[in-house]
């Protein structure tokens, strides 16, 4: 299904753009023309609070579509800021929903997306307001590694990390003094490896025990019946026992490199 959604994608007009880390691809109030489309770096979803405090809602990683409320023509009510050199391929409203119309494979990727994005908020609620800080960041990491092999058809358990402290912090409801120590602790523990600007999950097993992390919320099973199979994802254990490892997902992927 990827080569159709990037073909469909590179009949329309779009128009490329370029973010450096920090820029703001959106911010509280405006009332975007475009729909988003993430194909390099990372972005941030957050709302920021009149003096300075901010909550991360959501990571944009390369594959993902944003937002989707321009179609009905309402103001931003929240801020998507770049963490690192972003690219993002922007497509009018008109255009993007007369595709959606003609091609079945593209609107079904993009119901997928909008249900796995809800999924995602619901989990972060749970995940700040219930689980313990060592919980929070090791269900985060897994969450972010499973959704990295899935917009990008790897199955590396080394991934980018882009992400400060404080990034981290104010994505899961802590200090980042606290992350530190808990990564700290995870790494002590054996679970995870940290380098620049990268993670490695040594033991994705025990850590998906121990954070409760269950995958069946991203709905890539679902997905995968969408795309009449795909690559087979690494799973973890779900909460009945079973294995992941059985099923199979991939996304809207970004395009891939072309000779020249």
């Amino acid at each position: 299904m990827d080569d159709i959604i990037w073909s469909e994608f590179e009949k329309l007009q779009n128009h490329k753009k370029s973010y450096e880390a920090g820029d703001d691809l959106i911010r509280v109030g405006q009332n975007p023309k475009h729909v988003f489309l993430l194909t390099e770096g990372w972005a941030i979803r957050h709302r920021t609070l009149e003096d300075g405090r901010r909550q991360i809602v959501n990571f944009m990683l390369p594959g993902d579509v944003f937002d989707l409320q321009v179609l009905a023509n309402l103001e931003a009510d929240h801020g998507v800021t770049a963490v690192n050199r972003t690219v993002t391929m922007r497509i009018e409203v008109d255009d993007f929903v007369n595709m959606l119309k003609k091609s079945g494979p593209l609107a079904s990727a993009f119901w997928w997306s909008a249900v796995q994005e809800e999924s995602i908020l619901r989990e972060q609620i749970v995940r700040v307001g219930r689980r313990s800080a060592r919980e929070r960041i090791g269900h985060l990491l897994l969450e972010l590694q499973r959704r990295l092999q899935a917009a990008i058809g790897s199955q590396e358990d080394v991934m980018p990390l882009p992400l400060t402290r404080t990034d981290l912090a104010d994505a899961l409801g802590l200090t980042p003094v606290h992350v530190s120590r808990t990564m700290s602790a995870l790494r002590r523990a054996g679970l995870i490896e940290e380098g620049r600007g990268r993670v490695k999950i040594l033991d994705a097993e025990k850590l998906a025990r121990q954070s409760h992390f269950d995958m069946d919320y991203l709905h890539m099973r679902r997905l995968d019946l969408l795309n009449g199979g795909g690559g087979a994802v690494n799973g973890h254990v779900r909460q009945d026992g079973s294995s992941h490892k059985d099923f199979s997902a991939s996304t809207i992927r970004p395009p891939r490199p072309r000779n020249s």
